[in-house]
């Protein structure tokens, strides 16, 4: 049992030795100026998961309990195959563009989707409900709400990662107007903080208060303790945490106040990752999917008008996936990830009594 012994009072955490550059230290222009990152699904390709799919409906297979095994893909796995490399490896990020999302109903393309994923890591719950896959939209919850998450509301998101491996995204409909992703390069803010204040880069290689929003798990306090940036075994792995996630873990007593120096190091973090220079924009179309490296890539989204029609409101369908196969993680890590071991099931959302559901329409995560 992991509970708060991780004590973090004079942290002392190794940094990387300089720039830590490589493949995943891209900027957003010179990703706009292609779209070889933008794998378009063929009519075949979309055929083999439509196959696979109904094979799976038609032996009473729960979509839950679908392994790759389950959900041969013998064009498209070549892919995605190609693809989960250049996530763990490459630049960290992928688009595949064009699945037909209209042709199904929620139960079919819940099953299709999730056959995409475990072709790319095995999914974990995403919160204390459960949900196995979760729904972003807006549901009509207060983003001030200290008890709720903000990703069901149409608000801006600031840059962030998940906690998880991976990623998965699925446009299912885009907003009347905004709601655009845009991600950034975490090695790249790394380095440019680096080259500008390296004094407050210091201050983002130690622990910042994050509230947990009542997702705590057994024997842990309301809140945890990670660095956004984090070196080890010679891997820049980076967690950054939703900004209004550690404004709400102020409301704790026994959480110290922020100091001038960690708000001045979280506004630059902010500033850089928003450079026109370093972050890519990204309009979400019906149909794409975006896989993202959550210890290499943030992303955020922008303020949104939904449509009136609720058939019509902005849906994006959302997998974790964790790699059993990825990076080591450091220490630190179980304040979040619990468990942080490779070639099991890391990070998601670990509260007692969980089971993994898979809902079908939007809910509200209860509070408990």
């Amino acid at each position: 049992m992991v509970g708060d012994n991780l004590k973090h009072d004079n942290p002392t955490f190794p940094m990387a030795p300089g720039p830590v550059g490589g493949p995943a230290a891209w900027r957003g222009p010179e990703m706009a100026a292609s779209d070889d990152w933008i794998y378009r699904l063929s009519d075949a390709e979309i055929s083999e998961l439509e196959s696979a799919a109904s094979t799976c409906e038609a032996a009473g297979l729960d979509t839950l309990s679908i392994t790759k095994a389950d959900f041969p893909l013998p064009a498209f796995g070549a892919r995605l195959a190609s693809l989960r490399q250049d996530l763990l490896h490459g630049r960290g990020f992928a688009y595949v563009r064009g699945l037909p999302v209209e042709r199904y109903d929620m139960a079919m393309l819940a099953r299709l989707y999730f056959g995409i994923g475990v072709h790319i890591g095995d999914p974990v719950a995403q919160n204390r409900n459960g949900h196995m896959v979760a729904h972003v939209i807006d549901i009509g919850t207060s983003p001030d709400d200290p008890k709720q998450r903000i990703t069901q509301t149409p608000v801006e998101l600031p840059f962030h990662s998940d906690s998880v491996d991976v990623v998965a995204l699925m446009c299912r409909n885009s907003a009347r107007s905004g709601g655009e992703s845009s991600i950034v390069s975490a090695v790249s803010v790394h380095d440019e903080i680096l080259k500008r204040r390296p004094d407050l880069l210091e201050v983002l290689y130690q622990p910042i208060h994050i509230d947990r929003r009542g997702e705590i798990p057994e024997g842990m306090d309301p809140w945890f303790q990670l660095p956004v940036f984090n070196w080890h075994e010679g891997l820049l792995s980076t967690f950054g945490p939703l900004r209004p996630y550690i404004d709400s873990a102020q409301r704790f007593d026994a959480v110290p106040n922020l100091t001038d120096l960690q708000l001045e190091a979280l506004d630059l973090l902010d500033a850089v990752a928003r450079d026109e220079d370093i972050c890519l924009h990204l309009p979400f179309e019906k149909g794409d999917i975006q896989f993202l490296h959550n210890h290499l890539i943030m992303h955020g989204r922008t303020v949104y008008e939904d449509w009136l029609e609720a058939a019509k409101k902005r849906h994006l369908v959302r997998l974790w996936l964790s790699m059993p196969d990825g990076r080591p993680l450091p220490d630190q890590y179980r304040q979040r990830y619990v468990n942080i071991e490779l070639g099991t099931r890391r990070g998601g959302i670990h509260v007692p009594g969980l089971k993994p559901v898979l809902p079908l329409q939007p809910e509200t995560p209860a509070y408990h």
